[in-house]
């Protein structure tokens, strides 16, 4: 999947029978992704980093937008339409130091929510931390954040207390 992903574009169809476009991030995604995440909710960005920020800055968008290729991957879903050029939203992996495991993340704007696109888009990178070598893939969720302990579920991924934060849980799998 990652030699797939690797500098083009694939479709994935949403709920909405649309197809719609994931392709890996690139430098020039700075200002798009920016916009995104304005584009989120307030709970939505809060659930994303787990404190509040109400803007990503440049710097931070800039370093989202370089993932270590080593070791990382991020894929974004380009809109279409009206929103030709956007970023919908993506999903990344980070690779730990020892090689083994990796956290995987997720973020929509709401207009691409409820659309499946979440789903594809982690097992698009679940995929390719297999081919990368990593076992184990885990992702932090705040317990509150329902949709997203739902999303863990239906990709069959282990979900559990936080034993270092009642109000977290984690949600694991192996590869």
């Amino acid at each position: 999947m990652r030699e797939q992903l690797s500098g083009r574009a694939i479709a994935i169809a949403g709920k909405d029978g649309q197809p719609h476009i994931a392709r890996p991030i690139n430098a020039t995604d700075t200002g798009a992704l920016m916009r995104c995440y304005d584009a989120m909710t307030e709970r939505g960005k809060w659930f994303r980093m787990l404190h509040r920020l109400p803007h990503l800055s440049e710097d931070m968008a800039r370093d989202f937008c370089s993932p270590d290729p080593d070791r990382d991957l991020c894929i974004v879903l380009e809109g279409d339409g009206p929103l030709k050029g956007e970023i919908l939203g993506g999903a990344r992996i980070t690779g730990s130091a020892d090689g083994k495991s990796a956290e995987y993340s997720v973020t929509l704007r709401p207009e691409a929510e409820g659309l499946g696109l979440a789903h594809k888009a982690l097992e698009l990178v679940f995929a390719a931390a297999k081919e990368m070598g990593y076992t184990r893939i885990w992702g932090t969720i705040h317990s509150e954040n329902g949709p997203m302990l739902n999303l863990a579920h239906s990709l069959d991924l282990h979900v559990h207390r936080d034993p270092n934060d009642a109000a977290l849980m984690v949600a694991e799998r192996k590869l």
